[in-house]
């Protein structure tokens, strides 16, 4: 895939443009980092040769995820994940490895969504339904500390 297909995050689909999208995105986002680093561990594990250049881990908003080189356009428009994720891979124990990609790809989940959050205006920060408003701070706090 090339570095338009991550830019975009989903292949053409437009950045999120409400609270409850940037949610809906960081959870299709960490889906996809999760199974890389669980159910496809192997391909993974595969995918990150050291000997090849800086690798990064995608998770796109279509829950897909991509073992990539970075997008070479500076600057980019989303946040960039962890570089070089794989010249690690053979120095460390196994596990310690994976811990290691996860704390980093939970960082860039977390600048995805205040990348896209900061984009948003003052009415898009707040859900008119509910009776008091819940400000956007308080939501994305919230996904550091509810299993999704």
């Amino acid at each position: 895939m090339d570095a338009s297909y991550r830019r975009s995050g989903a292949g053409g689909g437009s950045a999120p443009r409400s609270v409850e999208e940037i949610f809906k995105d960081f959870r299709a986002r960490r889906s996809a980092i999760l199974r890389a680093l669980t159910h496809d561990v192997e391909e993974f594990y595969a995918q990150c040769d050291p000997d090849k250049e800086n690798l990064c881990l995608y998770g796109y908003s279509n829950e897909a995820w991509e073992v990539a080189l970075p997008a070479e356009e500076v600057p980019t428009e989303l946040p960039e994940p962890a570089l070089g994720i794989n010249f690690a891979r053979d120095g460390m124990n196994r596990r310690d490895w994976l811990a290691l990609v996860a704390v980093h790809s939970d960082s860039w989940l977390i600048s995805v969504a205040f990348y896209y959050a900061a984009r948003l205006n003052r009415n898009d920060r707040y859900d008119p339904a509910p009776i008091a408003p819940v400000p956007l701070g308080l939501v994305l706090v919230s996904l550091l500390f509810v299993p999704c």
